[in-house]
This record gives structure tokens, sequence and C-alpha cells, in this order.
């Protein structure tokens, strides 16, 4: 359960951020330019970050949820899994394994990050713009994975699979208007989620 009397065992992360507009709500428009915007990745390597680095956080609402959202973009749930706990046997391209291991690095052990990780991934012929970007996603999951554990939101399956679907469809942005319709928004999630758990 939550630690906190606001949060139950259905909330997610729009619980949470919702509850503090003033200095969470900013973060909505950050993430769908961070996951969203104009980049060399596409859409399913951002999530299989984002699913990669929660993994390796051992946060299970946000590993649960973007496996979920790579799987709708076509990635498997094995490739994370392979990842996680190979990067050198992996099923993925040669070239994004510096990727991986820039991101492992970043998450478990980022101050021992050195020139010659970057390198790496430079080597595989990444740009420093590119760099950026996968930087951008992991500290931003790394964040998240932080904030969800520490109000002790763990979620399960069914609400994985619900928010899976409003990312994959409609991405991370959150309109002006959604404190006017929150309550609709519970509603409509809690029939949601009970057609997921059928």
């Amino acid at each position: 359960m939550p630690f906190f009397k606001h949060l139950n065992e259905l909330s997610d992360i729009t619980d949470i951020t919702w509850n503090d507009r003033k200095r969470l709500g900013p973060l909505d428009k950050a993430s769908q330019q961070i996951m969203r915007g104009k980049s060399s990745f596409t859409y399913a390597q951002k999530e299989l970050f984002a699913a990669y680095v929660s993994g390796l956080n051992a946060c299970s609402f946000c590993y649960g949820s973007h496996v979920a959202v790579a799987e709708n973009f076509g990635v498997s749930p094995k490739i994370v899994e392979a990842l996680i706990d190979d990067i050198t046997s992996a099923p993925v391209e040669n070239h994004e394994k510096p990727v991986f291991e820039f991101l492992k690095k970043l998450t478990l052990s980022a101050s021992k990050l050195k020139q010659e990780d970057a390198d790496e991934v430079f080597k595989a012929g990444w740009s420093e713009e590119d760099l950026q970007e996968v930087i951008l996603v992991g500290c931003l999951f790394n964040f998240y994975n932080r904030l969800l554990d520490g109000h002790g939101v763990k979620g399960n399956k069914a609400i994985y699979h619900f928010g899976a679907d409003h990312l994959h469809k409609k991405g991370y942005g959150v309109p002006w208007f959604i404190g006017l319709i929150k309550g609709l928004i519970k509603k409509s999630k809690l029939k949601k989620l009970q057609e997921f758990e059928a």
C-alpha cells in the first residue's frame, strides 16, 4: 500500500503529480518533449530505455508500465529482460549496446562515468545530441522511479496496461484543463481497470 492518505492500491503516477501541480505539473511537458520530441531514436527505443532504467532500479510500477508501452510499440518484453540480465548477449543491434552500457552506469554509478564511456557511444556512430537524448531519458526515469517508490506506489498488471495504452496513443502531455475533469477521469479509469482485470 502507498505511504500517503490520498493514494491507494489503484493509484498511478497521475495521482502523485495531480496532487502537486505547481511543482510537478511542468514534468508533463518535459516528459512529452523528451519521450516524443524529434529524435534519432524511435518511440520504441525510448520506451525500451525507460523500461531498462526502471528494471535496473527494480521500480515495479515504471518497469511494468514501460515494458507494456514498449510492447505496444512492438518491443518484446524478453528484450528488456535480456538487457537487464546481460547487455552483451541481449538481442539488440551491436551499435545500441554501448548506449545501454552508458544508461546502466548512469543509473547505477553515475559518478563513475568517464570520457571513455561517452567515446564508446560515439564510436558506435551516435552523436553528442544522441547521447544527450539518452541521458535525458535516463535522468527522467531515475527521477520517476524514485518518485513512485518514494510514495510507495507499486501498481498492478491492469494499471500498467491501462497507463501503457494511454501513453502509446496520446503520449505524455496533459491538457491544461485536467484539474476540471479529474473526477471524471477517475471514474473512467476505474471502469477501464475493471475491464483489464476481467
